[in-house]
């Protein structure tokens, strides 16, 4: 599975879901934060929190958790997710991380 950026300046750019815990975030050594979906170059008004949200794979089963972040994410524009509750995400499903948005897509 991938996350696809579908709009603005960084359109079409990829992050590739690999198995297991997958920080999403903006990278910063002070903090000891070196996410693996890492959106520093593409977050020019700083939207995205350095520790924003944690996607896990097993398998086939994805679920992302947002950890505290300051501007939310949100899937398929619905309600921001609750902090510490894990929500599945499915093909076709448009993610939105602070102010970058992705498509999820099978690989």
């Amino acid at each position: 599975m991938k996350l696809v950026v579908s709009r603005g300046p960084s359109q079409g750019k990829e992050f590739s879901i690999e198995e297991g815990s997958n920080l999403v975030g903006r990278w910063d050594p002070d903090s000891g934060s070196f996410p693996e979906v890492d959106l520093e170059k593409d977050d020019i008004d700083a939207k995205v929190s350095r520790k924003h949200a944690v996607i896990e794979r097993a398998g086939e089963k994805v679920t992302i958790e947002d950890i505290g972040s300051m501007n939310g994410t949100f899937i398929n524009r619905g309600p921001r997710l609750e902090r510490g509750v894990k929500y599945d995400l499915k093909e076709g499903d448009e993610l939105i991380v602070g102010k970058i948005f992705f498509q999820v897509v099978a690989k």
